[in-house]
C-alpha cells in the first residue's frame, strides 16, 4: 500500500471513530430528553433513534436540495426542511413510543440540554477544538462540521 493509501486510511478511521463518538454522545441528550417525558426509553433505543432521524432527515433533505436545484425554487428547499423536521418527530413518536407533542418536547429538551452541557464544557476551556486534538486533525474535521458548507456549491435562488 502506497504512502496516500496509508494516509487515508488513517482518515478514514479518524473520520469514523469520530462519527461514532458523536453519535454516543449526541444520545445522551435525547435519552434524557426522553426519560423526562416518561418513555419507557434505554440508551440504545435513543442511539437508534438518532441514528434513523439522520439518515432519514439526510435522505429527505438532500432529495428536496437535487429538486430546489431542478426547479430552481428556495421554497423547495425550506419544504424539505419541514418535513424532514417531521419525519424526525415521526421517528421519535415511534422509537419513544409517545405522542406527536412529546417527541416534539423531546427534541426542544435535548437542544436545551446539549446547549447546556456545551456551556458547562466551555466553561472549563474544553471545546470541539479541545477534544479533536492536533491543529492538522482539526483543520480536516472542521469543514466536516460546518453544515453551510453543503449547500455553498448549490445556488438555490
Amino acid at each position: 500500500m502506497s504512502d496516500l493509501g496509508t494516509l487515508l486510511a488513517g482518515i478514514s478511521a479518524i473520520v469514523i471513530v469520530f462519527l461514532i463518538l458523536a453519535w454516543i454522545i449526541g444520545s445522551i441528550p435525547v435519552y434524557l430528553a426522553a426519560k423526562l417525558f416518561g418513555s419507557d426509553a434505554s440508551f440504545l433505543r435513543a442511539m437508534g433513534a438518532v441514528l434513523l432521524s439522520g439518515i432519514v432527515a439526510v435522505i429527505i433533505i438532500i432529495i428536496f436540495a437535487f429538486i430546489s436545484i431542478a426547479y430552481k425554487s428556495f421554497i423547495l428547499s425550506i419544504s424539505g426542511l419541514i418535513i424532514a423536521f417531521i419525519a424526525v418527530l415521526g421517528v421519535y413518536k415511534s422509537m419513544f413510543n409517545v405522542g406527536w407533542g412529546a417527541a416534539f418536547g423531546i427534541i426542544i429538551v435535548a437542544i436545551i440540554i446539549a446547549f447546556i452541557f456545551n456551556l458547562i464544557l466551555s466553561l472549563f476551556g474544553i471545546g470541539i477544538s479541545y477534544l479533536l486534538g492536533s491543529s492538522h486533525l482539526q483543520s480536516f474535521i472542521s469543514p466536516l462540521l460546518n453544515l453551510t458548507n453543503i449547500f455553498q456549491g448549490f445556488n438555490l435562488g
